[in-house]
């Protein structure tokens, strides 16, 4: 599968899309190794990332019970 991408700016005028650049196609095998060539968090990376979603959690569940006690 094919997927067109542009080298410029979309836009859309009067009810159709145009490229303000080149049109360019990219095969999905380049978008598999696009993001396959991207790094992966490592674990200290997803420890830090775990601690502030919990933390987020905590401060949200605690707002909302001091705000039911008051």
């Amino acid at each position: 599968m094919n997927f067109l991408a542009c080298e410029g700016a979309w836009s859309v005028a009067a009810g159709s899309i145009s490229c303000d650049g080149t049109l360019v196609t990219i095969t999905s095998q380049e978008i598999a190794d696009e993001v396959n060539a991207a790094s992966a968090l490592t674990l200290e990376e997803a420890g830090v990332l775990i601690d502030a979603a919990m933390l987020l959690f905590v401060a949200v569940f605690g707002f909302l019970v001091l705000k039911k006690l008051l």
